[in-house]
C-alpha cells in the first residue's frame, strides 16, 4: 500500500495515533482489507475502547480481534508502537495468509488509520 509502511512480514502500520480513547460509532465502524483476490468487509462494534500506550494494551484491537474471529477471516490486527518525532500507538494489518494487503478502505480506515 503506497504511503504507508509496510514490514518485512507484509503488516500494515496505521498512520494515526490510536489515543487512549477510541469511540466507534455507525459514522466510523465499517473496513474492507482487501487482497488481490478477496474483500474483507466487517464492522466494528460500536463503543467506547481503552488503550493504554505504557502497557501496549488495547480494548479497540481486542475488539476488532474478535470481529475477524467471528468471520472467519484471515486477517492479524496488532497495537503497535511507532517513533517518528514522537512516540504513539497505530493500528496494524497483516493477512495470515501469506498474501498481501493490496488496499484498506472504509470509514474506519478514514478516521483511525489513514493520514488525513
Amino acid at each position: 500500500m503506497e504511503n504507508f509502511y509496510t514490514d518485512n512480514y507484509g503488516r500494515v502500520w496505521g498512520n494515526k495515533a490510536i489515543g487512549d480513547v477510541s469511540v466507534i460509532t455507525t459514522a466510523n465502524n465499517e473496513i474492507t482489507i482487501s487482497s488481490g483476490s478477496h474483500d474483507y468487509t466487517f464492522t466494528i462494534p460500536e463503543g467506547t475502547y481503552n488503550s493504554m500506550f505504557v502497557t501496549g494494551v488495547s480494548e479497540l484491537v481486542a475488539a476488532i480481534k474478535q470481529t475477524i474471529q467471528n468471520n472467519s477471516f484471515p486477517i492479524e490486527v496488532h497495537f503497535g508502537g511507532n517513533h517518528k518525532d514522537v512516540k504513539y500507538n497505530s493500528l496494524v494489518f497483516n493477512l495470515s495468509d501469506n498474501s498481501v494487503i493490496e488496499n484498506i478502505s472504509g470509514t474506519f480506515f478514514d478516521t483511525f488509520f489513514d493520514s488525513v
